[in-house]
C-alpha cells in the first residue's frame, strides 16, 4: 500500500480545491449571464457592451468565489482530508444561491440585496409586500435545488479531472480570470468615459461590482468625452422613463428671469443679521422656508437633485443615456439666454455634461487663484453682463456657484470680523470634545465675504427694476457641520442628519408675499414648482419630478437624499435609515444616535422604492 505524505496530500488537496474554485467560477459567471439575458438591459447591448460584460461576469465571479477557496485552503493546512473540498462545495452554493436570490431582488427592486430589505424581509408587516402563493415558492424551491446539484455536480465533475489529468490548470486558470479582469476594468474606463450605455448599464446587475473609472487619466491621455448634438438627441433612450409621461406644454403669458445662486457647503445657523446682513435682509423681505432638506449632503448630488428635481441615484442611468434635466430644455424651448457662473469648475463632477449640456457657449470654471477670488470675479461677471442681457429683450436664466464657505480660505485681514477664528481649518485638532468656536468662525467669516457679494447683486437687481420680473432662488448645495450632535462630525459627506443636509431655501416669487414658511420642503420641489407655476407645463410633477410645488404643505415622507451607492431615507420624526457603501442598514435619530433593532415598515418602505424606481422603464 502506497503511504502518500502530509504534503503531498495538502498539494493534492490545494490543486483539487483550485479545480473546484474554476468550477464555481463559471457556475456563477453563467448566473450572472442568464440574468443579463431575463433582463431589459439587453435592449441596450453592442458588441463592445456584450465583451465588457462577458469578462466582469468571469472577473467578479471569480472575487466572489474567492473566499470559499481560500477557506477550504485554510483547512486543508490545517487537517488535509476531503472534508475540506466538500465545505468549499457547499459554501460555492451557498454564494450561488444568494446570487440567484439578488438577481430576483434587483429585478423588483433595482438594488442589490442590503439592510433594507434583510429588515424588511424580516421585520413586522412583511407579508404585506412579499406574499407568495405555493407555486411560487415551489418554483423557487426547484431553482435554489438546481442550483445545489449543479454545484454538487462541479465537485464530481473536477473529481474526474483530477483523478484523470492529475493537474490543476494552474496557468490556465489564473491566465483566463486575470486577464478578464484587466480587459473588464480597461474597459469599464472607457465606457465611463464616453458614457456607452451598453458598459456602464449592464455593470450594474452584478452585485457589489464597482469596475475603475478615470476621467482624469482619459483627459490627461488626450480622451474627449462626447459632447455632440448627435449624443444629445439619443436621450431618453435605454430604460429611462423620463418623463414618465410626455409633457403638456402652453406657451406662458409671461417669462420672468429666473436667477439660481448656490453657496457650497451652507450652514443654516451662518444665515444671521451678524454673519450675513445683506442676505439676511433679502431672506426677510422673501418667501423664506425654514425646513428645508437639501438632496444629499454632497455637492454632486446636492446639485443633480436641485436641477433634475430626482435624487442622483439616476445619475448614471441618464448619463449613459445622454438624457438633460426637463427645467433646461424647457428653458432652452423658450428662448432663454442661459449663462452659468461657477467659481470651482463644473467639470468635476461632471455637471457641465449631465446638466448644462444643453446651454450654448457654457463657462465652466473662473480664473483665480483662491476661491475669495474667483467668486469676487463670477459676481463682476454676472453684474457687468447684466445690462446687455437685459437689453437683448430675451428671458434670462443664471446660475451662480459660490465656493468660499467651502473653501475655508480666508487672508488673515479678512479673518478678524468674528474671533478667535482658525487661520485654516485643521480637521486633525478636532475631536467630539473639540470647541468649534474658532473653526466655526473661520467659517462665519468666510460667510460674511459672501454676503458682501450676494449684496452688491440684491442691490443692482433692486436698484435697476429687474427685481420686478426676476424668480431668485437663493440656497446651498448641502450643509456643514460643526458638531452640533456632540457625536464628533464635522464638514459634510459623512451623515444624513440636519446639519449636513438642511440649508437655507430663500425665494423671491415676483407678486408673491413673504414671510417665513415652517413646513417641510426640499431640493426636489423647484424644478416642479419652475416648471408647473412658470414655464407653463400643465402635467402634474410626478410626471417629471421627485418634488411637490413649494406652495404645497403636505408632508415630504420618506424623502431619499445621497447616491445610488450610499443613500437614506429621512423619514418622520427625522429618523434616518441609511444604505451604506458596504449594503449595511444603520438607522439614527436626528442627532446620529443609533437606533438598534429597528424595524422597517415593509409596505411603506415598498412604496418609497416604487417611487425611487418610478422613472426607470419596467
Amino acid at each position: 500500500m502506497i503511504r502518500i505524505s502530509p504534503k503531498t496530500q495538502r498539494r493534492g488537496l490545494l490543486q483539487q480545491g483550485f479545480l473546484l474554485y474554476l468550477g464555481g467560477t463559471l457556475l456563477l459567471a453563467l448566473q450572472f449571464v442568464l440574468q443579463l439575458l431575463g433582463s431589459t438591459t439587453t435592449e441596450l447591448m453592442d458588441a463592445l457592451g456584450y465583451t465588457f460584460y462577458l469578462a466582469s461576469c468571469l472577473s467578479h465571479a471569480a472575487c466572489l468565489m474567492l473566499p470559499d477557496y481560500l477557506i477550504a485552503s485554510l483547512l486543508i493546512t490545517l487537517q488535509p482530508g476531503r472534508y475540506a473540498l466538500w465545505v468549499q462545495t457547499l459554501l460555492t452554493a451557498l454564494v450561488s444561491i444568494l446570487c440567484q436570490l439578488d438577481a430576483q431582488v434587483y429585478a423588483i427592486y433595482r438594488f442589490h440585496i442590503n439592510g433594507f430589505i434583510l429588515n424588511m424581509v424580516f421585520g413586522p408587516g412583511a407579508g404585506e409586500v412579499f406574499n407568495f402563493d405555493t407555486a411560487l415558492y415551489l418554483r423557487e424551491g426547484m431553482q435554489l435545488l438546481a442550483i445545489g446539484l449543479l454545484s454538487l455536480g462541479i465537485y464530481l465533475l473536477t473529481s474526474w479531472l483530477w483523478r484523470r489529468h492529475g493537474r490543476a490548470f494552474w496557468g490556465w486558470g489564473l491566465g483566463l480570470i486575470l486577464g478578464a479582469t484587466l480587459l473588464a476594468h480597461l474597459m469599464h474606463i472607457y465606457g465611463a468615459f464616453v458614457s456607452r450605455p451598453s458598459i456602464v448599464r449592464s455593470a450594474k446587475l452584478l452585485p457589489y461590482y464597482f469596475p475603475t473609472t478615470s476621467y482624469s487619466l482619459m483627459l490627461r491621455l488626450g480622451f474627449h468625452s462626447p459632447s455632440d448634438l448627435e449624443a444629445l438627441q439619443r436621450g431618453g433612450s435605454g430604460l429611462v422613463n423620463y418623463p414618465r409621461r410626455p409633457l403638456i406644454k402652453e406657451q406662458p403669458k409671461q417669462l420672468p428671469n429666473i436667477l439660481i445662486i448656490l453657496l457650497d457647503s451652507w450652514n443654516k445657523r451662518a444665515l444671521t443679521p451678524e454673519t450675513m446682513p445683506a442676505t439676511y435682509a433679502f431672506a426677510q423681505r422673501s418667501q423664506w422656508y425654514t425646513d428645508h432638506k437639501s438632496a444629499s449632503n454632497g455637492t454632486r448630488s446636492g446639485v443633480y437633485g436641485l436641477f433634475f428635481g430626482l435624487s442622483c441615484y439616476y445619475w448614471e442611468e441618464f448619463e449613459a443615456s445622454h438624457v438633460q434635466p426637463l427645467l433646461i430644455s424647457r428653458l432652452s424651448e423658450l428662448g432663454y439666454d442661459m449663462r452659468a457662473y461657477p467659481s470651482a469648475t463644473l467639470e468635476n463632477p461632471n455637471f457641465a455634461s449631465v446638466l448644462f449640456k444643453q446651454i450654448p457657449g457654457l463657462r465652466t470654471s473662473t480664473p483665480g487663484a483662491s476661491s475669495l477670488e474667483r467668486d469676487r470675479r463670477l459676481t463682476e461677471d454676472y453684474l457687468s453682463e447684466l445690462p446687455l442681457r437685459q437689453a437683448s429683450g430675451r428671458p434670462l436664466f443664471s446660475f451662480l456657484f459660490f465656493d468660499l464657505p467651502h473653501s475655508f480660505e480666508l487672508p488673515k485681514e479678512l479673518n478678524q470680523r468674528f474671533s478667535p477664528a482658525w487661520d485654516f481649518a485643521d480637521y486633525t485638532r478636532l475631536s467630539k470634545d473639540s470647541d468649534p468656536t474658532p473653526m466655526w468662525n473661520l467659517y462665519r467669516n468666510t460667510c460674511y465675504q459672501d454676503d458682501l457679494l450676494l449684496g452688491r447683486i440684491f442691490a443692482s437687481l433692486q436698484s435697476s427694476g429687474a427685481l420686478e420680473n426676476t424668480i431668485v432662488i437663493l440656497t446651498g448645495d448641502h450643509g456643514q457641520e460643526f458638531n452640533e450632535s456632540g457625536r464628533n462630525y464635522w464638514g459634510h459627506n459623512s451623515n444624513f442628519a440636519d446639519p449636513q443636509l438642511g440649508v437655507p431655501f430663500i425665494c423671491h416669487f415676483p407678486g408673491q408675499a413673504s414671510g417665513r414658511i415652517d413646513y417641510r420642503t426640499t431640493h426636489y420641489d423647484l424644478v416642479a414648482t419652475l416648471m408647473h407655476d412658470w414655464l407653463g407645463v400643465k402635467n402634474d410633477p410626478s410626471d417629471y419630478s421627485m418634488g411637490r410645488l413649494l406652495s404645497d404643505p403636505s408632508p415630504r415622507p420618506w424623502h431619499i437624499v445621497g447616491s445610488n451607492l450610499n443613500y437614506a431615507f429621512i423619514i418622520e420624526g427625522d429618523t434616518i435609515l441609511e444604505k451604506t457603501a458596504e449594503g449595511a442598514l444603520e438607522v439614527y435619530d436626528p442627532k446620529m444616535k443609533p437606533i438598534l433593532d429597528y424595524k422597517i415598515d415593509s409596505r411603506r418602505f415598498n412604496e418609497a422604492v416604487q417611487r425611487l424606481n418610478s422613472f426607470f422603464r419596467q
